[in-house]
């Protein structure tokens, strides 16, 4: 482990976008490399995509990787298309179970099939020691899928490490989640002008439980909102901004933060 490198802890290297565009993920590494991100963690939403991370990962060092089924297309998938997915996991290459949670932002009508879904991948994670990669969204300033992601971890006190990616909730929250031991994952929405309760959340979370994320290809930093499709390369806007909100030296983030997401998966300091 080289701690004065970056550990994207959330980014997508096998999201249809990039080859869609024509960008290629040597591309993508190599530039983000230049820029002092040396580690990533390749997140993704489907069988499909888990077999593409692993895939990728396998052909880029210092690439390691979440497989999962995203809470959007639980109601897609079947009891088959899980023991598939565990299948995957004879990877070295794999870390993590993710990104894996509740989503109430579109509708909550499959929720009871998002919750089912959950519990049998916590439970895959658990009888596997993979750390769990949540995602949790729900409508601003209302927190139900949060409240319920809670109730539904709490039922499992063997639970391996937690990350809750893409943290979009307020400080009190943030509380109740370092509370529970669990990393809180902070990307580019930090760098927004209107995030003052995710700023506020971020100056106040501890050293020790926070890890930094792009999200790529979604989610782009400021100053490039809106302007172009995120990439590994630009976690160096957020790494700023923490640096910023909590008053310390950008040097000393990159190396807690890349510490913290060694320690979040389970990878030996060795690699």
């Amino acid at each position: 482990m080289n701690n004065k490198l970056i550990f994207d802890a959330h980014t997508h290297f096998n999201d249809e976008t990039y080859q869609e565009m024509g960008i290629s993920t040597s591309e993508m590494i190599k530039t983000a490399n230049q820029k002092g991100v040396g580690y990533f963690l390749n997140c993704s939403f489907d069988l499909a995509s888990s077999m593409l991370a692993i895939k990728q990962a396998n052909e880029h060092e210092n690439v390691f990787v979440a497989v999962g089924i995203h809470p959007n297309v639980a109601i897609e998938h079947t009891s088959e298309d899980l023991s598939k997915l565990e299948a995957l996991l004879n990877s070295p290459k794999v870390v993590a179970i993710g990104e894996i949670g509740l989503d109430y932002f579109y509708t909550k009508k499959d929720m009871e099939i998002q919750k089912e879904m959950f519990k049998k991948q916590i439970e895959i994670a658990i009888k596997h020691n993979l750390t769990i990669m949540l995602h949790i969204r729900d409508h601003k300033n209302v927190f139900d899928a949060y409240d319920d992601v809670i109730e539904i971890l709490n039922q499992y006190p063997n639970k391996p490490n937690v990350i809750v990616h893409c943290f979009s909730a307020n400080k009190a929250y943030a509380q109740k989640l370092v509370d529970l031991g669990f990393y809180i994952n902070i990307g580019g929405a930090v760098t927004f002008k209107n995030a003052k309760e995710l700023q506020e959340a971020a100056a106040w979370i501890p050293m020790q439980n926070l890890l930094v994320e792009t999200d790529a290809p979604y989610l782009t930093p400021h100053p490039f909102r809106g302007q172009m499709i995120n990439k590994p390369e630009m976690i160096v806007y957020t790494v700023e901004k923490i640096a910023e909100l909590k008053n310390l030296d950008k040097d000393f983030v990159i190396q807690q933060t890349t510490e913290n997401a060694f320690s979040a998966f389970n990878i030996p300091k060795e690699k």
